[in-house]
């Protein structure tokens, strides 16, 4: 997995400074190359839809790479939709010498296609989550209200490409950013800002902005209840969605702007703290290869962490409050892709379990969402096909709450369970509320 401190060097064969990077013969090369090295390992042939596509074109092609179709090289990266599970499994990541990376070589053959033929406007549309939000909210209940009505679904379905199936998130009457403005109040200045336990800097992302305000509200409440010093930053969407069409320049423009409005708050000793491990994984992982000459980049990743990680380290120094009003029975606890891509530990996990009377019960399996893969029309079937496992899982088991770190994967199993899922964060507030 990927080292804790934000290292560019880890991940060689993803390096947007090289010459050879959209090279096509150098690229084709390359996918060939970590091919020959797939076909004869296997691990991960029951992840997702890419190495079921890929070991079948290699068998029926009598193990020979070589005679592989340009379309039969293809197909396993179009396929890729990010979760990184392959690279939790695989045991010739970097720093092994193979450096095989599925997950970014899909990434890089993604540049190389946008580059070459761009994106089409419906594509580009469901990637720009900052304007689609900012012209959802203040038509918000028209909006929610025509998602969930069938005619409307048929319609959309030829006009976006979202599938009538899909559970769409709903999206919230205000802004996340406008409700903090409006009702969070402290009345300490930043001089007397040692008076806390901590001071944060919330990267509240698109999900929390513009789609799921609850969420937000129980994380400030729960910050509150830990005494610790919150700031809202002016930022953009991480940039991650744009990997589906592999507009990569976006990605980097939303990462520089992110880094230059976050770099203040790092010099001033505030740490940055983000509720969806996506973007997390996106500000320390992703940011140092898409800037690998920004210093600022690297700093900026060594001071973000998911929001149970922080709040963990809290009760480690014994500043974590425990004094919980409710116990919460019993949790099934979805563990999301992302968070494992993190690499810090299922922290969500230790402090529900400090909550009196409250058991918690883990699911490791992907919900096969994973941004625009999960609702669009010509990817939904795939989707299912893999949140299938997890959604018999969660309709075998008998919990009083049912949650994910993952906001669109919290949708895909209420899609596939019918089952409603909540964020840990809205579990620790509702313990402490009673």
């Amino acid at each position: 997995m990927y080292k804790t401190d934000a290292d560019p060097k880890i991940t060689q064969n993803f390096d947007i400074r090289d010459t050879d990077f959209l090279d096509e013969n150098n690229l084709f090369n390359e996918i060939k190359r970590v091919y020959s090295k797939c076909k004869s390992c296997r691990l991960c042939i029951g992840f997702c839809p890419s190495f079921p596509a890929l070991f079948n074109a290699v068998d029926d092609k009598s193990d020979n790479i070589e005679a592989l179709t340009q379309e039969e090289l293809i197909k396993p990266l179009d396929l890729c939709f990010y979760c990184k599970q392959c690279y939790f499994k695989c045991p010739f990541t970097p720093p092994h010498e193979w450096k095989v990376d599925f997950p970014h070589l899909a990434l890089r053959y993604k540049v190389f296609r946008f580059k070459k033929e761009g994106a089409g406007f419906r594509d580009k549309l469901l990637v720009d989550t900052d304007r689609m939000g900012k012209s959802s909210v203040p038509i918000a209940s028209i909006i929610n209200k025509l998602n969930n009505t069938k005619l409307f679904r048929y319609i959309l379905e030829p006009v976006m490409g979202i599938d009538k199936r899909a559970k769409v998130p709903s999206f919230n009457k205000i802004s996340f950013e406008k409700w903090f403005h409006d009702n969070y109040k402290i009345n300490d200045t930043v001089s007397d800002v040692n008076k806390f336990n901590g001071k944060v800097v919330l990267f509240y992302t698109c999900m929390l902005n513009y789609n799921f305000l609850d969420r937000g509200i129980a994380l400030i409440k729960v910050l509150e209840k830990n005494n610790i010093y919150v700031e809202l930053p002016d930022i953009q969407c991480c940039g991650i969605p744009y990997y589906d069409t592999g507009d990569i320049d976006n990605s980097i423009k939303k990462a520089k702007y992110n880094i230059k409005n976050l770099k203040k708050y790092v010099e001033d000793g505030f740490d940055i703290i983000v509720p969806v491990p996506t973007c997390a994984m996106q500000i320390k992982h992703e940011y140092p290869l898409l800037l690998p000459d920004s210093d600022d980049a690297t700093a900026i990743a060594n001071k973000t962490f998911d929001i149970h990680e922080y709040l963990y380290r809290l009760y480690q120094n014994g500043k974590f409050n425990t004094d919980f009003k409710k116990s919460m029975g019993k949790i099934g606890y979805h563990i999301s892709c992302h968070l494992k891509s993190l690499n810090v530990g299922y922290k969500a996990l230790n402090l529900l379990r400090l909550i009196p009377e409250t058991s918690v019960q883990t699911i490791e399996k992907c919900s096969g969402h994973d941004g625009t893969f999960g609702v669009k029309k010509k990817t939904f079937e795939y989707a299912s096909e893999v949140g299938k496992s997890l959604f018999e899982d969660i309709d075998s088991m008998k919990m009083d709450y049912y949650i994910s770190d993952c906001p669109l994967a919290s949708d895909q199993i209420e899609m596939g369970t019918g089952k409603k899922v909540l964020h840990p964060i809205e579990i620790l507030f509702e313990a402490y509320s009673g």
